[in-house]
């Protein structure tokens, strides 16, 4: 690494690299996102280079400002990123690792389970690596609108079982950055049903819940810096997703939630209000569970105007 601080180039300037840009900011490092347009999500805060990340002489020519060049979500092409490896340009995760991911035994079209998790995993390429606790996935007509971290229906001992899994696999693909290990759980049985190797929405929660962001780990690990706390510094990490419904006006409810709910932490991703979009999410932590999960739901009922009081 150069004595001054690297620029991370990210391909995608969506909001998971519009969440990347405050842990880079704070440890110094410059965050360059490749994004298709002006009105991306990242591009609507940062500088970011333009351009179509299928055409290879353009990413080539944005990988040139970067030390080190990552990616936020699966749609860049495996062959874009392998152009970009035989320049000597240092890509993590790298194309070795998508391609041992197509090798990992999953279990697809499992209908008869108890519930879904999810565990968030960091590996750096000293092969340091770490796991959050599982977090349980909660659906509305087949949408995941809300997470629980630590999964509340798992015991200690098969959340450990599911962590060590999501270690496993990390391992084996050689990963570098984090992904997330979706699992399916059938009384005691763990059954791998997904793994997707980038930042994920699973781990929003990471955010305000864990001593270590999913977003800062995944700079610390594509760097080969030691990799952080991904402890809980309390109990429960409650996420709410906000999906795009009737209501258009996102900053107004803000006005009876703030009142209502102090602690409730708003990250809103800057995009169009559309009929099931994604477009921001609700952190809260504390110790009542019952409670915190009573506060998001309502939460996001309220944003999407599902409710209105």
């Amino acid at each position: 690494m150069n004595s001054e601080f690297p620029v991370v180039g990210v391909i995608g300037a969506g909001e998971f690299a519009r969440m990347m840009i405050a842990p880079a900011t704070a440890l110094g490092v410059k965050l360059l996102p490749f994004a298709a347009n002006e009105s991306d999500s990242a591009a609507q805060i940062t500088s970011c280079a333009i351009g179509d990340y299928t055409d290879i002489e353009a990413v080539k020519n944005f990988a040139k400002q970067c030390e080190v060049v990552t990616f936020e979500d699966e749609k860049v092409p495996l062959h874009v990123i392998k152009a970009l490896e035989a320049t000597g340009v240092r890509v993590r995760p790298s194309s070795q690792t998508l391609e041992n991911s197509k090798e990992i035994s999953l279990t697809q079209g499992l209908t008869n389970f108890d519930y879904k998790i999810s565990v968030m995993v960091a590996r750096s390429p000293h092969s340091q690596a770490t796991s959050w606790a599982p977090t349980q996935l909660v659906e509305r007509e087949g949408i995941c609108t809300l997470t629980i971290t630590p999964a509340p229906l798992m015991s200690a001992q098969l959340r450990e079982k599911a962590q060590k899994m999501a270690l496993d696999t990390a391992s084996a693909i050689k990963l570098i950055g984090v992904m997330a290990v979706e699992m399916s759980v059938k009384e005691d049985e763990i059954f791998l049903s997904n793994i997707a190797i980038h930042p994920h929405n699973s781990g929003n929660w990471t955010i305000e819940g864990s001593c270590t962001s999913q977003f800062e780990q995944h700079l610390r690990a594509v760097l080969d810096l030691p990799l952080g706390d991904p402890s809980m510094p309390d109990n429960f990490a409650v996420t709410g997703n906000i999906v795009g419904k009737s209501k258009t006006d996102m900053y107004r409810p803000y006005l009876h939630l703030m009142a209502r709910n102090p602690s409730l932490k708003f990250h809103m991703y800057g995009k169009k209000v559309t009929l099931g979009r994604n477009i921001g999410h609700i952190n809260i932590v504390g110790k009542d569970l019952k409670a915190l999960q009573k506060e998001i739901e309502h939460a996001i009922d309220y944003m999407s105007g599902v409710i209105d009081e």
